[in-house]
């Protein structure tokens, strides 16, 4: 993965994020102990961040992917209509979408439990959609050196929904590797296949 991502370099401390949250809410003008929903929030959100939301920090994508197996077939796998959720790095906001992932083995394949897993691992952290997007794709390469990996996502950013322009969108992204790159038909038909229904 690029020098460039975000990396977590100590283990969350939530004593110290509730504690941010809490002062977080007082600076908002809220006052948290004057209502019974408001009172442990700071808590609440410390934990849902530390075990869910940025937990994939703490997991190696190459380990949730799983050990290879041999495989003589040269046929292209797709693993498609992966739901997941992720949190962008710009506003801490979260946003959720459908992830394509394929590759064409070339002498290695990897239960598709195990892709799933990898897409999470790299989802769940502070990433840009398109750092997400590139990301699977390298990682696939990396362990299975395919013929070709690619990866589509479609998602729904909370930024753009709840700020700014205010409107619900559904943004696309896509990686290429090997003849995902190299053939322009087989790409089309891949974008066709995972983006083009609705």
């Amino acid at each position: 993965m690029s020098h460039d991502r975000i990396h977590q370099k100590r283990a969350p401390d939530l004593e110290r994020m509730a504690s941010a949250i809490s002062d977080f809410l007082e600076a908002a003008g809220f006052d948290k102990e004057g209502h019974p929903h408001l009172a442990r929030s700071g808590e609440r959100v410390a934990e849902a961040w530390a075990q869910d939301l940025l937990e994939g920090h703490s997991v190696t994508p190459r380990d949730a992917l799983g050990e290879p197996f041999e495989e003589s077939s040269s046929d292209l796998v797709i693993v498609g209509d992966i739901e997941f959720f992720s949190s962008c790095p710009h506003h801490l906001m979260p946003y959720k979408g459908t992830a394509h992932i394929a590759y064409v083995p070339d002498g290695l394949a990897v239960g598709f439990s195990g892709v799933v897993r990898m897409l999470d691992a790299l989802a769940h952290r502070l990433t840009l959609q398109e750092w997400l997007t590139r990301d699977v794709v390298d990682v696939l390469v990396d362990v299975l050196q395919p013929r070709g990996a690619a990866c589509l996502i479609e998602a729904t950013p909370m930024c753009v929904f709840a700020r700014g322009v205010r409107r619900p969108c559904r943004i696309a992204s896509t990686a290429f590797r090997g003849v995902f790159q190299d053939d322009p038909s087989l790409r089309e038909e891949l974008v066709s296949s995972c983006l083009g229904r609705g």
